[in-house]
C-alpha cells in the first residue's frame, strides 16, 4: 500500500480511533478513582492560584510538569476533571499517530497496523487515561523522547539532537524514574556512535539541551530548599516503602507493606528522604535473602497477568478483560521479544525500558501502573510477531500481499 493519498488516511485513523475510544470513555466517568489524582488535581489547583509547586506547603517531592500542565487545563471553563480526561484522550490520540509511524519504520506496515488496532482497544490504556495521574502524559513523551534519540541515532541530524534533549529534559520533569534509564541509554549510544564513527558532537548537543532545559527545576530547589535536589524528595520513601522489614508482597508506599516510622514524623522531607534511603538501604544490606524474593515478587507484580488481591479491581470482568487483551498479547510479545533481539541495534529503544525500568521497579516497589509507560513497546514486539503468526498460516491470502 503506497501513495500520499492512502498515507494521510493512515494518519487521520491513527489519530482518531485511538481518541475518540478514549473521549467515549472519559465523558462517562466522574469521580475520582485513586487517592493519587485527589494530590496531583491539589497541587495543580496550587499552581493555578499562584502558589507554587505545594502539598500543602511548597514541596520538591514531585517533579513540576505535570502539575503545571494540569494548572493550565484547569483554568478554562469546564469540569476539572472533564478537562484534564479529554487532554488525556488528545494526547492518547496524538501517540496512536507516533506509534503507527515508528511501528512501520521498524517493522512494516502489517506491525503497524495491528499495533494501532491494539492500541486503540488496549482496556489498561484506555482505562489509565480517565484517571488524573502522571502515566498518560509520561507514557506520551517517553515515546516521543525514546523515538527522537533513535532517529538521532539513525540520522545524525542537529535537529534530533536538540529535539531529544528538550523531551528528555519534559519526560523527566514528568516523572523522575525515567533517571533510571540515562546511566543505561547514553553509554549505549555512546558506543554505537563511536563504534559507527559518527558524530559525537550531536549526542553532546542532545545532551547540553538536556541539561539547559532540566536545570531551572533543581535551581528552584535550591532556592527554596538550599540543597541539591537533582530529581525529588520522594525516592527515599519509596525505596524503603519496597524494602523494609514489614513488606511481604513487593507492593508498597501505604497499607499493608510498610509503617510511617514514629520518629520521622517531626522531620522536613529532606530529612525524610535521607532518611528513608538509609534505612532501605541498611534492611538490603542485612537482608540480602529478603530484598532478591521481594525483586521477583515486584517483578511478578509488575507483569502479572490479572490484578492483585489488594488492587481492588479483583472482579471476574477485570480479570477477564486483562486475560483476553494482556494475557493473548503475552506470548506474542515473548516471542516477538526474543525473536528480535538479533536486531538490538536497531531496535534498542523497545527494549532498553523494557529492561531497566522493570529492573528499577524490581529494586523500588512492583505494580500494574509501573508497566503503563511499556504498553507500546510491548505491543509494538507484539504485533510484530503476531504479523508473522498471521502470515505464516495465511500466506495465500490478501494479509500475505499487504
Amino acid at each position: 500500500i503506497t501513495g500520499r493519498n492512502v498515507n494521510k488516511k493512515y494518519l487521520y485513523m491513527a489519530f482518531f480511533l485511538p481518541f475518540l475510544v478514549r473521549l467515549i470513555f472519559v465523558l462517562t466517568l466522574k469521580d475520582l478513582t485513586f487517592p493519587d489524582e485527589e494530590a496531583y488535581l491539589k497541587m495543580a489547583l496550587c499552581v493555578k492560584e499562584g502558589k507554587g509547586l505545594c502539598y500543602p506547603h511548597l514541596t520538591a517531592s514531585m517533579p513540576p510538569l505535570l502539575p503545571i500542565i494540569y494548572a493550565f487545563t484547569v483554568s478554562l471553563p469546564f469540569n476539572n476533571l472533564t478537562e484534564i480526561r479529554i487532554l488525556h484522550a488528545l494526547i492518547g490520540g496524538f501517540l496512536g499517530i507516533f506509534l503507527f509511524v515508528w511501528g512501520r519504520k521498524l517493522f512494516n506496515l502489517r506491525s503497524a497496523i495491528i499495533s494501532l488496532l491494539i492500541y486503540s482497544f488496549y482496556p489498561t490504556l484506555v482505562f489509565f487515561t480517565g484517571l488524573i495521574l502522571s502515566e498518560t502524559i509520561f507514557t506520551f513523551l517517553l515515546f516521543l523522547y525514546l523515538y527522537s534519540i533513535w532517529k538521532l541515532y539513525r540520522e545524525e541530524k542537529w535537529r534530533w539532537g536538540i529535539i531529544s534533549g528538550i523531551l528528555g529534559a519534559l519526560t523527566s520533569l514528568v516523572r523522575a524514574s525515567v533517571f533510571s534509564l540515562f546511566p543505561f541509554l547514553y553509554p549505549l549510544l555512546l558506543y554505537f556512535f563511536i563504534k559507527e564513527k559518527k558524530n559525537l558532537k550531536i549526542l553532546f548537543i542532545s545532551i547540553l539541551i538536556f541539561g539547559l532545559v532540566y536545570s531551572p527545576w533543581i535551581i528552584r530547589n535550591w532556592l527554596r530548599f538550599h540543597h541539591l535536589i537533582i530529581t525529588t524528595t520522594d525516592g527515599g520513601w519509596v525505596l524503603y516503602s519496597g524494602n523494609n522489614p514489614k513488606n511481604q508482597t513487593g507492593g508498597g508506599i501505604m497499607g499493608v507493606d510498610v509503617d510511617f516510622p514514629e520518629e520521622a514524623k517531626g522531620m522536613n522531607e529532606i530529612e525524610k528522604d535521607r532518611y528513608f534511603k538509609r534505612k532501605a538501604l541498611e534492611f538490603i544490606k542485612t537482608h540480602p535473602r529478603k530484598f532478591f524474593i521481594l525483586a521477583f515478587k515486584k517483578f511478578a507484580r509488575t507483569w502479572r497477568i490479572y490484578p492483585s488481591p489488594t488492587s481492588g479491581f479483583m472482579s471476574k470482568k477485570y480479570i477477564l478483560i486483562m486475560i483476553l487483551s494482556y494475557g493473548v498479547l503475552l506470548p506474542f510479545f515473548l516471542w516477538g521479544f526474543f525473536y528480535h533481539l538479533r536486531d538490538f541495534r536497531f531496535l534498542f529503544p523497545l527494549y532498553l525500558p523494557l529492561l531497566i525500568f522493570t529492573l528499577t521497579h524490581m529494586i523500588f516497589i512492583g505494580s500494574i501502573r509501573y508497566r503503563i509507560p511499556l504498553l507500546p513497546y510491548f505491543i509494538l514486539l507484539a504485533s510484530s510477531s503476531l504479523d508473522l503468526f498471521i502470515k505464516k498460516k495465511f500466506h495465500r491470502s490478501l494479509w500475505a500481499s499487504l
